[in-house]
């Protein structure tokens, strides 16, 4: 983000003091000059594109005080809206105060509404700001400019009012016919890649509903030498029947990292098959027979796996690059599907993630096809080139994806008291 972005954002952010009477404050006790957070004044200021705010309804003390801090203002609400004063605005430091209707359930916008609203945002100075009678449409509409901004799908638009905690998405309870309108303007997943495995290569896409993990089964059909990527250990016996249906040789259990949501199987396959190899990268600090470095390689038969470093989500993220025609990227928690692994615990750094999935992934070629380490919407891969252009969290700049990651404010999974410690030993307590 740049120095401006970066100045206006903190602008933004600072707390808000006004001369107002109490009634302003929603408060009787409040004094006459009281000092609020623009979220006490159900002000949004979503951290993407991080220069423009939404609000409803603003008595005039309030939009006074605001003004100053703002280059333009956007009404909605249309010229009749009594609570709009743009003159007010104006005298108070605003450059450019505009109309531009954007009615909502039952009317929704036309066609010409929907361009003059999306041209404002093309076109005003920042800061921004967006209002109308709640925060609703003002909030559907900037979701409406960034996805048609980016491309994104109606599955990659979701995705981003979710990261963002827009209030028309998480926390309105009437606002599904507006919802419904937003995403019936969109196609309902981005374009797909049609997608092969290599010649020679037996290939297997397994999934633990309980905490939504992928696990992969590759082998050489040749030579039947096979690893595993990512095993649950409650899916252990389901994976072996496979390999022993396929007529596989198990060689190789890999994880991308240390999980805090499953316990892997690795350790305990390789008590039922002593010749089984455990792999983890050696920065994950967890315990395993073949401890990688980075661009160290594993090969079963005649295909190897690559170990590319992308920390971030944890310190000992590796993504597993299986090159070809196309190539096969396996990402864990680095990148998933128009998302990325959470940065909160576990040594997660945000900047740290941003820069491993762009250096080291969004490098690959665009046809690569990457294969995450979970989904919850029942997708199963993605290509590089597709997560360069959708992904509503990476697509943003190194300064607004921390900021966004710092915002999620997501619960801890639910087993990571007991995964964490048992996959720093692969699965076996002594």
């Amino acid at each position: 983000m740049g120095s401006g972005t970066s100045a206006a954002r903190a602008k933004l952010v600072e707390p808000l003091r006004i001369q107002v009477s109490p009634a302003t404050a929603q408060d009787e006790a409040a004094p006459d000059a009281s000092e609020f957070t623009l979220r006490q004044l159900n002000i949004e200021t979503p951290p993407f594109p991080g220069d423009v705010s939404l609000c409803g309804r603003l008595s005039r003390d309030v939009a006074r005080a605001l003004a100053p801090r703002f280059k333009s203002w956007v009404n909605v609400n249309g010229p009749e809206d009594p609570d709009f004063c743009p003159e007010e605005l104006q005298r108070a430091g605003v450059e450019r105060v505009e109309v531009r209707p954007f009615p909502g359930p039952p009317t929704m916008p036309s066609e010409e509404q929907v361009q003059a609203a999306l041209e404002a945002l093309d076109t005003l100075p920042r800061p921004l700001m967006l209002q109308c009678t709640s925060g609703t449409r003002v909030g559907v509409l900037l979701v409406l400019w960034l996805a048609k901004k980016h491309g994104y799908s109606a599955e990659s638009a979701q995705q981003l009012a979710s990261d963002a905690d827009f209030s028309f998405w998480r926390r309105c309870h009437t606002c599904g016919p507006i919802r419904d309108w937003l995403l019936a303007r969109m196609p309902a997943a981005d374009a797909g890649t049609v997608m092969k495995p290599a010649e020679g290569l037996i290939f297997s896409q397994l999934f633990d509903p309980e905490t939504w993990t992928y696990t992969y089964l590759l082998a050489c059909d040749q030579t039947k030498e096979a690893l595993l990527i990512d095993p649950v250990l409650e899916q252990k016996n389901r994976d072996l029947t496979l390999i022993n249906e396929l007529g596989l040789e198990l060689r190789y259990v890999l994880n991308t990292h240390c999980h805090a949501d499953h316990i892997t199987s690795g350790g305990s396959i390789r008590k039922d098959l002593p010749w089984v190899r455990t792999v983890i990268a050696k920065a994950s600090g967890a315990k395993a027979d073949i401890q990688v470095e980075p661009n160290d390689k594993i090969t079963f038969g005649h295909f190897s796996l690559e170990a590319l470093p992308t920390p971030g989500h944890t310190n000992g993220c590796v993504s597993w690059l299986l090159p070809g025609s196309p190539s096969m990227v396996f990402t864990g928690d680095a990148l998933l599907i128009r998302g990325c692994g959470r940065t909160d615990f576990q040594q997660g750094d945000a900047g740290k993630l941003y820069d491993s999935v762009h250096t080291k992934i969004f490098s690959l070629p665009g046809d690569t096809i990457v294969y995450p380490g979970h989904d919850y919407k029942e997708r199963n891969a993605s290509t590089v080139d597709e997560e360069k252009r959708f992904n509503p969290r990476l697509t943003k700049n190194r300064d607004e994806f921390i900021q966004l990651m710092a915002d999620l404010k997501l619960p801890y999974p639910k087993k990571i008291d007991e995964a964490v410690p048992w996959n720093l030993v692969c699965g076996v307590q002594d």
